[in-house]
């Protein structure tokens, strides 16, 4: 079957580059302040060593933490 065999529907368009919706208001909404930030990279890099995908040295060097801090039980201060 050859493409111009196609229904017009169905045929290749040319591309039209996306152009960016969302404002500057709207990119704020996805985004966290340092400190939760922190905090997450630091539960996912614990996270990666419970299930024993990183050592905690792989976690820390992936993660940019010291391996205490990856191996350090219970919730940071503040939180």
């Amino acid at each position: 079957m050859l493409v111009s065999d196609l229904p017009s529907a169905m045929k290749q368009h040319r591309r039209v580059p996306m152009q960016d919706e969302l404002t500057k208001a709207m990119h704020s909404e996805f985004t966290v302040d340092a400190e939760t930030d922190r905090r997450h990279r630091l539960d996912s890099a614990r996270s990666t060593v419970e299930q024993g995908l990183f050592t905690a040295a792989k976690a820390a060097e992936a993660y940019g933490f010291s391996v205490e801090e990856i191996e350090a039980s219970g919730q940071e201060p503040g939180v």
